[in-house]
C-alpha cells in the first residue's frame, strides 16, 4: 500500500492520485512529514518547500505559497495558492525579488501591511533560490 498524493493549485493540477512513500510539508505549526498510516488532519500551509517522495524513491521537491493540506485514508490532498517544482525555479528571477524586496524594506515609510508584504517577498525568494540551485 501507499500514500495516494494530489496537488492543486488554481493554475494546474500538478499530480492526481499519485502514489508516494512520503510527503513533507511547511504548515503553521512547523514541519511535518506524512507517512502511510497517518492520523487524518487537516492544516494551513505556510509559504515552503515540500517535498514527496515515489514509489522508486526518487525525491521531488518544490516550493508552496500558502495553501491548505488535508489527510485522510492515505491520502494527502494539497491546495497551494501557487507552486513550482525544483526545475521550473528560475533562481535568477528570485536572485532579482530578493533585491527588489531588500530595498523596499529599507523605506521608513512603509506601513505595517506594507512592511510584512515585503517580509515575505523576501522570504519567497530565498525559499526558491535554496529549492532552485
Amino acid at each position: 500500500m501507499s500514500l495516494k498524493l494530489t496537488i492543486l493549485s488554481p493554475e494546474r493540477r500538478l499530480l492526481e492520485g499519485a502514489s508516494v512513500q512520503e510527503v513533507t510539508l511547511f504548515g503553521t505549526e512547523g514541519q511535518i512529514q506524512i507517512l502511510e498510516g497517518h492520523a487524518p488532519m487537516i492544516g494551513t500551509l505556510e509559504t515552503g518547500p515540500f517535498f514527496y517522495r515515489t514509489q522508486d524513491g526518487v525525491q521531488h521537491a518544490g516550493v508552496i505559497s500558502t495553501g491548505f493540506f488535508e489527510v485522510v485514508d492515505d491520502k494527502v490532498v494539497v491546495t497551494a495558492e501557487t507552486l513550482e517544482l525544483q526545475g521550473e525555479i528560475d533562481v535568477e528571477r528570485a536572485k532579482r525579488a530578493q533585491k527588489l524586496a531588500e530595498d523596499a524594506l529599507k523605506d521608513a515609510n512603509l506601513d505595517e501591511h506594507q512592511f510584512r508584504k515585503y517580509q515575505l517577498k523576501l522570504q519567497r525568494s530565498f525559499i526558491r533560490q535554496q529549492i532552485g540551485s
